[in-house]
């Protein structure tokens, strides 16, 4: 995070602008300041403070999407704890409560959480990593929900997860489908329109081929040869990972490398 955008946060923060003290909790390290630029943006009406303020109350449920943490994991069948957190029944409720009130008031932070936790999909480098979390709030065909929110948000790597699952759900001979659980369905529109932004991220390669086949077969946009040609080159110019990691860092969504 550069260091002057870190400053002109604090100075808005300091004057009570409830986005920048969301903002300084985040990027803050030391907890006990963090939690303080928290709970005035809190107070000053920042449902993404809610959610993060909630979210850090259960540190395994924090473990689930905190990469860096399952790399100092010695026993990898431990990732998913949370279920199992110790925490109760009425906390574990009012926690996920208010993560998904803030992600249906548009927070893309927490919108990529319920992403995750609903079809247990989280992605280290190449490597997926199933971990769905069970919950009475839950619901796995509430997925292209929260996905659409993250990616509105400007998560790359909720974008690219839409492009995937529109085009498997509307193309499945030529694209794996998602699990039919997640409520996609056929949708050449949306599949179109996500796979155009993705590519313009040059976070993943593997959109380019997704857009790529939608050109091929005219599916969502007007049928054309040469710029089904013209995407499947474009995959060997990109120096992106093959997918987008799921990372989030200093609340700043990019692609993971």
């Amino acid at each position: 995070m550069p260091p002057e955008r870190t400053e002109k946060q604090r100075a808005l923060a300091e004057k009570g602008d409830p986005q920048a003290q969301y903002f300084m909790g985040v990027v803050t390290e030391e907890k006990e300041e963090s939690n303080r630029w928290l709970q005035k943006a809190i107070a000053n009406g920042s449902k993404g403070a809610a959610a993060y303020y909630a979210y850090r109350r259960d540190p395994r449920l924090e473990y689930f999407n905190n990469s860096a943490r399952w790399h100092e994991d010695p026993d990898k069948n431990r990732r998913c704890w949370w279920p199992r957190s110790g925490l109760g029944e009425a906390d574990q409720t009012e926690i996920l409560g208010t993560i998904i009130a803030a992600a249906e008031a548009g927070e893309p932070q927490p919108a990529t959480w319920l992403w995750q936790m609903v079809t247990g999909g989280t992605r280290l480098g190449s490597t997926l990593v199933n971990c769905k979390v069970t919950h009475p709030l839950l619901n796995s065909s509430d997925a292209p929900k929260w996905a659409e929110i993250a990616a509105r948000g400007g998560n790359p790597w909720a974008q690219e997860e839409l492009c995937w699952a529109y085009t498997g759900a509307t193309m499945p001979q030529r694209v794996r489908a998602p699990e039919a659980e997640w409520g996609f369905q056929a949708n050449p529109a949306k599949a179109f329109q996500w796979c155009s932004i993705v590519v313009q991220n040059d976070c993943s390669r593997r959109s380019f081929l997704h857009l790529a086949a939608l050109y091929e077969l005219g599916i969502g946009v007007e049928k054309s040869l040469p710029l089904a040609r013209y995407w499947q080159q474009r995959r060997d110019t990109v120096s992106g990972p093959a997918h987008v990691s799921t990372d989030v860092k200093r609340s700043t969504f990019t692609c993971g490398q």
